[in-house]
């Protein structure tokens, strides 16, 4: 009885032990997998993706006002793309102002003409007028009637007051016109500039002197050349001409002092390898007509290739 009761007790402690440890096992694994691994694993990845970005190419593009901004390389063509329709669109709205200047200008200057043409014609009309009142005989006309005479010259004077009131709206008029051409041609001229650096850049002082340069080269005045030609696309035309002339005077001087400067070789007839060898085969050949022996013979046979 002895040996059997601490037996059972010895085998009852034994397997209430293994049931409470895989008990235990069963309560920890689950509680650990979803609550402490996983937020774990959902960590490490996004710092990994933090650590190991790497950034993304990028090109600077200056903008209207001048700063300049980083963009991603992605988006350069269409940057410029978008930016060359806009140049582009500057240019023609700057054309589309000349052009409706020029047309204002045009109908503004034909009306003053046709009225100065008009003040032109009632001017002609009254000296005519006055003319003939001047070439009459005054003299008869007092004999014959005084009253008469004195009645004329009243009609000179007015006539005298008119031909200098109409000289004076016709001077007026045509300094309007001559305002409104200058006024004209400095709007043209300012706009084409204005265009010409939205196609070509900012034009330094050089540029500057430099089409100058190549504009009176065609026998043209800088007058006349603002005058006659305010347009953005012959201002980029003359610019490229200048920068073509520069290059060229730039080679012409370039080759003279090439011409100048001392030679680095002689001239004179080459002495290269070619030449030596040449001299040696046949210098041999007149040894082995002297000797005739077999060793000069085999050189001359080695010899004869080269």
């Amino acid at each position: 009885m002895s040996t059997d009761t601490p037996q059972a007790e010895s085998e009852v402690s034994i397997e209430s032990r293994l049931s409470a440890a895989f008990a235990a096992e069963e309560t920890e694994s689950p509680e650990a997998a979803p609550v402490e691994a996983a937020p774990e694993a959902s960590e490490e990845p996004t710092t990994e993706v933090e650590t190991e970005e790497v950034p993304e190419d990028v090109f600077e593009f200056e903008a209207d006002d001048g700063t300049t901004l980083k963009l991603p390389a992605a988006v350069e063509k269409a940057v410029l793309r978008q930016r060359d329709y806009t140049q582009k669109t500057m240019q023609l709205a700057e054309l589309q102002k000349q052009a409706h200047d020029r047309l204002q200008y045009a109908e503004a200057r034909e009306q003053l003409s046709a009225a100065v043409m008009e003040d032109v014609t009632q001017l002609r009309s009254i000296e005519s007028q006055l003319k003939q009142y001047q070439d009459a005989d005054w003299p008869a006309l007092y004999e014959a009637n005084p009253g008469q005479a004195l009645r004329f010259q009243q009609v000179m004077r007015d006539l005298e007051k008119q031909i200098t009131q109409k000289q004076h709206e016709i001077n007026a008029k045509v300094q309007h016109v001559q305002q409104a051409t200058q006024k004209h041609n400095q709007f043209q001229w300012e706009a084409a500039e204005k265009g010409a650096r939205q196609m070509i850049g900012e034009i330094s002082a050089a540029d500057n002197a430099a089409m100058l340069r190549t504009v009176e080269s065609l026998g043209i005045t800088p007058k006349e050349f603002k005058e006659r030609f305010a347009d953005p696309r012959i201002i980029a035309a003359v610019h490229k001409a200048a920068k073509w002339d520069s290059l060229q005077a730039g080679k012409s001087k370039a080759v003279q002092t090439a011409n100048q400067a001392p030679p680095v070789v002689k001239p004179g007839a080459s002495k290269g390898p070619s030449v030596a060898a040449e001299q040696k085969y046949r210098d041999t050949r007149a040894k082995f007509s002297k000797t005739g022996s077999v060793q000069d013979a085999a050189k001359l046979f080695l010899l004869r290739g080269i």
